[in-house]
């Protein structure tokens, strides 16, 4: 009997098969099935689907580093003392560690330092005697890779900045002075609403060892002079040049008021914490090229109590959060020019300078570099329009 394929029923649009054709096409069915079922590939939804871009991006790191030269990263943090502590790791340890899966993520927490390192490390012991502080306790280092730089006085190394954790909750110590900043920062715009643009001013004193061995200033000029833009040229293109490979933005060099003294100006910023970031290179590489050019850079406060000192001055403005008014400090309607908020932020820094005095002269010689302006630095008169006169030196 030849195949039914076509014959229809009752005049209904329905093919029919007859029984064996069907039997037939149910085996053939069965058997596609199953070769199916033993060559298939399991393909995820894309819901399913995640990749860990944390991983890729440090892998992409490593090799961007490799490539540039690099062949060793230190993993640093700033202690309450200004002093950088930092850690340095072989570029090729942290790629085996990578490739070799020892490490999923080898950049994660690389290195950890003893908490008592920020109560600040004498020469003379390696423990001092801090109140609740321990060597046993130990903070590990979490980088930020948005400060990572290859110092061009040191190209074979590259530096990131990082945030200090406890070792066994991975919580952000209350020691960690850039994880300070990003708490105030991160308050001032959820709490009070408003953000910050700040400006910095770095000062020094260039020295240089006489035929005596003697160290003394580059120079005797003053504030503005010439002389010292003149002789130094060299060291002040260095400079200008490493800043720059660092992304540095340096809006002004001038000398300053003490012989040998420069100051190098800090673009604005509203990053804040990357401003600090680049406080600490700049002052890093201030440093190394000063040695470069048979130098030494001077960020000590005081260095004669017959010549002026240095300082680390820092220019505050701040806005309200999400407004295109650049600057809500000031209120040209009000009599002294100065809006409310500004004034509460004045009354605010007054009230608290006795604390502030802790970070801003936390030596007996930054105070000697206050000298006669000691008495100057709690008063201000909104009638009289009297300057505040912020104190913000630091021991280097």
């Amino acid at each position: 009997m030849a195949p039914n394929y076509g014959i229809t029923n009752n005049n209904e649009d329905e093919a029919l098969l007859s029984s064996t054709d069907a039997h037939e096409v149910q085996k053939t069915v069965k058997f596609a099935a199953a070769t199916k079922q033993q060559h298939s590939i399991s393909i995820p939804q894309p819901s399913d689907y995640k990749r860990n871009f944390n991983e890729g991006s440090q892998t992409a790191i490593l090799r961007s580093l490799r490539a540039a030269g690099v062949k060793f990263i230190r993993f640093a943090t700033v202690d309450a003392y200004n002093t950088i502590r930092c850690k340095t790791v072989p570029l090729a340890q942290l790629s085996g560690q990578r490739r070799t899966n020892q490490v999923s993520s080898p950049l994660i927490n690389p290195v950890s330092i003893a908490e008592i390192c920020f109560a600040g490390l004498p020469t003379s012991a390696d423990v001092p005697a801090a109140p609740n502080l321990s060597s046993r306790n130990v903070l590990t280092l979490q980088p930020d890779f948005s400060s990572l730089r290859i110092l061009p006085y040191a190209s074979k190394t590259a530096m990131v900045m990082c945030t200090a954790h406890n070792q066994q909750t991975q919580e952000l110590s209350p020691l960690c002075s850039r994880g300070l900043l990003q708490r105030v920062l991160h308050s001032a715009k959820e709490d009070l609403g408003i953000e910050f643009s700040v400006g910095a001013e770095l000062e020094f004193m260039l020295y240089r060892e006489n035929k005596d061995g003697i160290m003394q200033p580059v120079d005797m000029s003053t504030f503005g002079n010439a002389t010292t833009l003149n002789e130094q040229e060299d060291f002040i293109s260095t400079l200008y040049d490493q800043l720059e490979q660092q992304d540095i933005p340096v809006e002004l060099i001038h000398s300053e008021s003490a012989p040998g003294q420069l100051e190098v100006v800090l673009s604005y910023s509203d990053d804040i914490l990357q401003l600090a970031d680049d406080i600490v290179y700049a002052r890093e590489t201030i440093t190394n090229v000063a040695k470069q050019h048979g130098m030494k850079a001077l960020f000590l406060p005081k260095t004669s109590m017959m010549a002026a000192g240095n300082g680390s001055h820092l220019h505050f403005s701040f806005r309200e959060s999400g407004s295109q008014h650049r600057n809500a400090f000031s209120d040209p309607s009000q009599p002294t020019g100065i809006s409310r908020k500004g004034g509460a932020f004045i009354e605010g820094l007054l009230d608290h300078l006795p604390s502030l005095l802790s970070l801003s002269i936390p030596t007996v010689n930054s105070f000697a570099e206050l000298a006669q302006d000691v008495g100057q630095a709690i008063n201000w008169d909104g009638q009289q329009k009297t300057k505040i006169h912020l104190c913000a030196y630091a021991l280097i």
